[in-house]
C-alpha cells in the first residue's frame, strides 16, 4: 500500500507567512534607503568607509534572509506518505521517516490543544508549525502541522508527533490498518 496525505496550510498560517515575507521584504529596502540617504550626505561624512562596511552589511543580511526563507520553506511539511514499512513526514529537505513497528497509538488530538504549546525549537507560523514544542498535556512533542485544527497524534517509542494531513479519517484508518497487519 502506498499512499500520500496532502498538508496544506490554512487560512491563518497563509496570511501569516505573508506577513513574515513583508518584513523579510521591507527590513531590507528600509536599511537600504537609510544607506542611499547616508551616500549622499557623504561628502560630509570623514569616515568614507563607513558606507562601504554599509554595504557589506546590508548584502550579509539579504543573503540571511533568503537563506532564512529557503531552508525555512524546504523544513515545512507538503504532506505524509504511508508504506507498508513507514510513514513518511515529506519535506523537501531531511524527510522524516518513523518505522512502522515502532507507531504505538494514533489518535485525533484534542480540539484547541496545539495552540496553547511553547515552542522550544522550530518555526510557528511561517510555511508551517514545525519542530521540538512542548504543553502540559502532552508535554515535550515533535509537531509538523500546517494548521492548528484536526490534527493528528502519533505515539512512537521515540516520542510523540502531531500531524495535520487533510483527510484526518482516511489517514487514521489507513495508518491504523497498516498497525495490524
Amino acid at each position: 500500500m502506498n499512499k500520500y496525505y496532502k498538508a496544506e496550510m490554512d487560512k491563518l498560517l497563509r496570511v501569516s507567512t505573508r506577513v513574515v515575507w513583508l518584513f523579510f521584504i521591507l527590513f531590507p529596502v528600509v536599511l537600504a534607503f537609510t544607506r542611499f540617504r547616508a551616500t549622499s550626505a557623504q561628502a560630509a561624512c570623514p569616515f568614507p568607509l563607513g558606507s562601504a562596511v554599509l554595504g557589506l552589511g546590508l548584502t550579509f543580511l539579504a543573503a540571511l534572509t533568503a537563506l532564512t526563507a529557503y531552508v525555512t520553506r524546504a523544513m515545512a511539511p507538503k504532506g505524509y506518505a504511508l508504506n507498508d514499512v513507514e510513514l513518511l513526514i515529506d519535506r523537501a529537505m531531511k524527510p522524516i521517516k518513523i518505522p512502522l513497528r515502532e507507531i504505538t497509538e494514533v489518535t485525533a488530538l484534542e480540539e484547541g490543544l496545539f495552540r496553547g504549546s511553547l515552542r522550544l525549537l522550530g518555526t510557528s507560523g511561517f510555511y508551517g508549525y514545525y519542530g521540538l514544542f512542548w504543553n502540559r498535556k502532552l508535554g515535550k512533542f515533535r509537531a509538523y502541522v500546517t494548521r492548528t485544527k484536526d490534527l493528528l497524534a502519533v505515539k512512537t517509542g521515540n516520542g510523540l508527533f502531531v500531524l495535520s494531513p487533510d483527510d484526518t479519517k482516511d489517514f487514521t484508518a489507513s495508518l491504523n490498518a497498516l498497525l495490524r497487519k
